[in-house]
């Protein structure tokens, strides 16, 4: 059985789907570590636990998604099609325009951040190199 959902790509916009209504097909989509968010008392997002940090997606609920992830509707514990004003309402949820400029403040901050710890291992591997050169030519 074939379900209607929204699938969220970084840096693309909503895509209404129609995908097999089974977690088999979602984990080969998504990967294995499905973190599953409660948006409502109908529907759910499906993302990977897993994704890089580096993938900034979308913005929900004050939190950072990161990689690919569907926004599916449940009943009775089970997939189900969306109907059409969830996926209206999702769909303007997470357009791309609404998100691009957050999530492009937030992965500068987060580049700066790395880049900020990589020249402080990179300072502390340089002192403690001198340190073992000189005990060793002593």
């Amino acid at each position: 059985m074939k379900i209607k959902c929204l699938l969220v790509m970084p840096n693309k916009e909503v895509q209404k789907v129609k995908i097999p209504g089974n977690i088999k097909f979602i984990k080969s989509l998504i990967g294995d570590n499905l973190l599953r968010i409660r948006t409502n008392k109908n529907n759910l997002i499906i993302a990977n636990q897993n994704a890089e940090n580096d993938e900034f997606n979308r913005l929900f609920q004050g939190c950072i998604l990161y990689g690919t992830f569907l926004v599916v509707s449940i009943k009775n514990k089970k997939l189900t099609s969306m109907k059409k004003k969830d996926i209206r309402k999702f769909y303007n949820m997470f357009k791309l325009v609404k998100h691009q400029k957050k999530i492009s403040k937030y992965k500068e901050e987060f580049l700066e951040e790395y880049y900020y710890r990589q020249r402080e291992m990179k300072e502390k591997n340089r002192e403690h190199n001198k340190e073992f050169i000189l005990k060793n030519a002593a």
